[in-house]
C-alpha cells in the first residue's frame, strides 16, 4: 500500500478526499513530537488542520471560478 492511493470517486466530499490523503499516523506522529495536543481540552491539531485545508480549499476554487468567469 503506498502512501497516495489513488481511488475512483466514492462520493465522498471533495474536503474529505483531500484530507484522506494525509496518512493518519504521520499526522499522529508529528503531533506526539511536537506535542501540539498538550492542555488542549477541545480544538485539538487535527481540528486546525482540518479547517486551514477547507481555507485553502475555499481560496484556491475561489480564483478558479474567478477564472473562468473573467
Amino acid at each position: 500500500m503506498g502512501l497516495f492511493r489513488r481511488n475512483k470517486n466514492n462520493k465522498k466530499p471533495v474536503i474529505r478526499q483531500i484530507l484522506n490523503l494525509v496518512p493518519n499516523w504521520i499526522f499522529e506522529s508529528c503531533a506526539n513530537t511536537y506535542k501540539t495536543d498538550k492542555g488542549v481540552s477541545k480544538y485539538k491539531t487535527y481540528d486546525q488542520f482540518v479547517a486551514l485545508t477547507f481555507g485553502q480549499l475555499k481560496e484556491e476554487l475561489n480564483y478558479i471560478l474567478l477564472g473562468m468567469i473573467h
